[in-house]
């Protein structure tokens, strides 16, 4: 997880790269904890007889304990004239209804709200960019700025370490 970011403004394009996702490394006690709860829920919906639940219930056990042990990826990110190529995928300024830089830290991201119904927000991590410039060059795109917050979901599992 110590590889090297990288940031670059020029005149028109601002480049950066950044972890995919804010990764927390997690110590035995977290483990621990995770397998005590889930083999205690498990069990209980066993002894209730609630076989689709226990089932269920490990399948997410699986699932969550992949994501737990993954490291996450660098990934692209540049504003240019066209858009923003986040992961090799263009999203137009024209395409996009509103923006918001959202810098509480140790959360810095930037959220885009589409005009397409189908992919309403994108959450884009900064990584080393500068939140400042990054605003200043959306504005200066004509994008509106409009106030956006975490979601619940986000902010639960920021809190579980996810």
């Amino acid at each position: 997880m110590n590889k090297k970011l990288f940031y670059k403004k020029s005149e028109n394009k601002i480049k950066w790269h950044m972890y995919e996702f804010a990764y927390q490394e997690k110590d035995k006690q977290w483990f621990l904890v995770f397998w005590i709860v889930s083999i205690g829920v498990f069990t209980s919906l066993l002894i209730f007889k609630n076989i689709f639940g226990a089932a269920t219930m490990a399948l997410f056990v699986v699932v969550l304990y992949m994501y737990a042990i993954k490291e996450p990826e660098i990934i692209e990110c540049e504003l240019n004239k066209e858009g923003v190529n986040f992961n090799d995928r263009l999203f137009s300024y024209e395409g996009i209804a509103s923006f918001w830089v959202l810098y509480e830290p140790p959360v810095k991201e930037l959220i885009l709200i589409s005009k397409h119904k189908v992919m309403p927000k994108v959450t884009i991590p900064l990584g080393d960019a500068n939140p400042i410039e990054i605003r200043d060059m959306l504005l200066a795109k004509g994008l509106i700025e409009k106030e956006e917050e975490e979601s619940l979901s986000e902010i639960i599992a920021r809190k579980l370490r996810f």
